[in-house]
């Protein structure tokens, strides 16, 4: 069995989603996933990280959840290496030990971010294969959708402020990508494409619209997604096969789900507030870094 540890928002929950399931792949086994770590307010405090509900029941993954004690338990069969149970944290290391875990092993406790298309990319079309959204969308987000599919060039941007501007954690870590990354990625993408009308979505969409709306031009602002409604906006997000995403993993995803070969995507070269790890880590080869 796998046991896959979630942590933060939906798309960090996809992230570790996507390395369990290729753990599990490997090893022809069952995976869970764990979401104790996730509802914990105590760690959430300790940690100063939003806390988060379980968001995947947005996808028809078919995956258990496994209960606090079976939780602990596998936890600390991992850690003990009982009968060869092996407890996978995310490090420098891990990228070595993948190949020697046994196969027999009863209990594979993956805990990390795993921020990475490598991390899954040997079961990646099994991956879109599950990620398929089973919620009805909103008459609204209906509406968007439809908008998209009639635009000659979609392209979404996303605009990630919120936390990484008021959380000092967040802040931190990520920090916002800034005002010049986005004005120079829609100046790219207006090199590349002809046509586009973009899609922007924001946590702060008041400040996309004062400093971003005269040089977008051409934009429709998608509002309205909030809370247990977010994964709408991703979903939208998905149907364009362009896109200016943010140091976020919900916009990542969004990105990534859009299977088209011939796709023009821009990430920020400066992914973390530090320079450590590498943008280049998260963001996809194919993707463009500004």
């Amino acid at each position: 069995m796998v046991i896959s540890s979630l942590m933060g928002g939906l798309g960090n929950q996809l992230f570790q989603y996507a390395f369990g399931l290729r753990m599990a792949h490997e090893r022809q086994t069952e995976l869970k996933l764990s979401t104790v770590i996730l509802e914990s307010r105590l760690l959430a405090r300790l940690r100063k990280y939003t806390l988060r509900p379980y968001e995947l029941d947005v996808f028809d993954l078919q995956t258990p959840l496994t209960s606090f004690s079976e939780t602990t338990t596998g936890f600390l069969k991992a850690v003990a290496g009982y009968r060869g149970s092996v407890f996978l944290p995310e490090n420098s290391n891990v990228q070595s030990r993948l190949t020697t875990i046994p196969s027999s092993a009863p209990v594979v406790f993956c805990w990390g971010y795993w921020q990475s298309e490598t991390w899954f990319q040997p079961i990646a079309p099994a991956l879109r294969d599950k990620l398929r959204f089973q919620k009805p969308l909103s008459v609204a987000s209906q509406r968007y959708a439809d908008a998209i599919h009639r635009a000659a060039t979609p392209v979404f941007i996303h605009v990630r402020r919120g936390d990484y501007i008021t959380n000092p954690n967040a802040r931190e870590v990520h920090g916002f990508a800034g005002e010049t990354y986005y004005r120079n990625a829609i100046a790219h993408l207006r090199e590349q494409l002809e046509g586009i009308h973009f899609f922007a979505f924001s946590d702060d969409m008041a400040w996309v619209k004062a400093r971003l709306g005269p040089v977008l031009k051409t934009v429709t602002y998608v509002e309205g997604n909030t809370g247990t409604d977010s994964w709408q906006d991703l979903y939208l997000m998905s149907l364009c096969p362009h896109a200016i995403v943010a140091n976020s993993s919900f916009s990542w995803w969004g990105a990534w789900l859009h299977s088209a070969p011939k796709r023009t995507v821009v990430a920020p070269r400066q992914w973390f507030a530090s320079s450590v790890p590498s943008a280049r880590i998260v963001v996809p080869q194919q993707w463009t870094l500004l």
